[in-house]
């Protein structure tokens, strides 16, 4: 059996960022979004990867989310692979280095990011033998409605109504 590659479980169209974005804007982008990267995408090429991480470490020395962009927050040199690179190498390398997933490139043509969560669906299919969907989808590649995007906000009122939600996050 030939062992699978990162293309048939990375996640397709991921989600991208311009490097003078505001940190605040690219925040909430990720948490409208449900999803935890943002590959910062400019004149056709990948210039860097900003993860929640990465704006919360930056947020942490002392930073202001409407002061800072994408470009002072992000990984300028985030681990890329090809499609064509085993899930057992990518994973090992993920787990080495405790990255949060792969930006998977030809060249320089971005073609998707490989997550943990897709390694959690590549884990479940090749542990059933049967091919898994996957459980979540980022919603900026499903197309919701301003009330599905209400009821996904609506578990985290209570904080927000408590005046612990970041003031960046706030639901308009």
């Amino acid at each position: 059996m030939t062992e699978p590659t990162v293309a048939h479980f990375m996640t397709t169209n991921p989600a991208t960022a311009e490097s003078g974005l505001r940190l605040a804007d690219a925040q909430e982008r990720m948490f409208l979004n449900n999803i935890r990267h943002l590959v910062v995408h400019e004149g056709g090429r990948v210039r860097g990867l900003l993860s929640t991480r990465d704006a919360a470490l930056a947020l942490a020395v002392g930073g202001e989310s409407k002061k800072l962009t994408v470009a002072d927050a992000m990984s300028r040199e985030p681990y890329t692979c090809s499609p064509t690179t085993p899930i057992s190498a990518v994973a090992s390398e993920m787990e080495a280095h405790r990255y949060g997933c792969a930006i998977v490139v030809e060249g320089d043509e971005l073609l998707g990011v490989f997550t943990t969560t897709d390694a959690m669906r590549a884990l479940r299919e090749l542990a059933t033998g049967k091919p898994a969907e996957p459980l979540t989808k980022p919603t900026h590649v499903v197309e919701q409605t301003a009330e599905a995007h209400h009821v996904k906000l609506h578990r985290h009122r209570p904080i927000e109504e408590a005046g612990l939600w970041p003031n960046n996050l706030r639901v308009r």
